[in-house]
This record gives C-alpha cells, structure tokens and sequence, in this order.
C-alpha cells in the first residue's frame, strides 16, 4: 500500500522568504542523497506562509528505510537544518493512498 510523507513547515513572522530558501535547498539535499522525488506546495489560506513537503514510498517498510537514511544525513551534516528562529513549527504526517 502506497503511503504519502508530508512534512508541513511554518516559518516565523518575516521569515517566509529564508524559509522557502532554505526548504528548496533541504529537498533538492534529499533528492541528490536518496533519490527521492518530493513535491513542494504553499497553503492557501491558514497559517501564513505555510509549506508542505510531500513524497510517496512503496509502503511502510520503504518509509523507515529512508527515514533512517534521512536521520543519519541529519547527524552528520549532508542534510541541512534550519537556523535557530528560522521555523516557527514542523509537522510530519504519513497517509495511506486509497
């Protein structure tokens, strides 16, 4: 069964323009690292300047194999992180695709 990653981001008041900066730069670290393909996309609505990452993986066994790769990227620096102040809130979800 498909399932769908969001990762949303909420940048702080007068920041929407380093964050978007800083999510195209952490996707595009993603991409190259892991060969993901991960779509970028602005709420309309809600919370200003709101961002969600989205990808879809096989199942759930191939999401927390990336996850895994993913988490290690952070820790040793490949995959960039935001500066402190930067992002007001960061929420992930998983879906399953009907």
């Amino acid at each position: 069964m498909t399932v769908v990653f969001t990762r949303t981001v909420t940048p702080n008041s007068g920041h929407l323009s380093a964050t978007l900066k800083f999510v195209r730069k952490r996707i595009a670290a993603l991409e190259k690292a892991y060969g993901l393909k991960i779509s970028l996309n602005a709420r309309f609505g809600g919370p200003a300047g709101q961002l969600i990452m989205v990808s879809y993986h096989k199942d759930m066994a191939a999401l927390a194999k990336v996850r895994r790769k993913v988490m290690k990227g952070v820790i040793s620096g490949k995959i960039p992180q935001p500066k402190p102040g930067l992002v007001k809130e960061v929420e992930d979800a998983v879906w399953t695709r009907l």
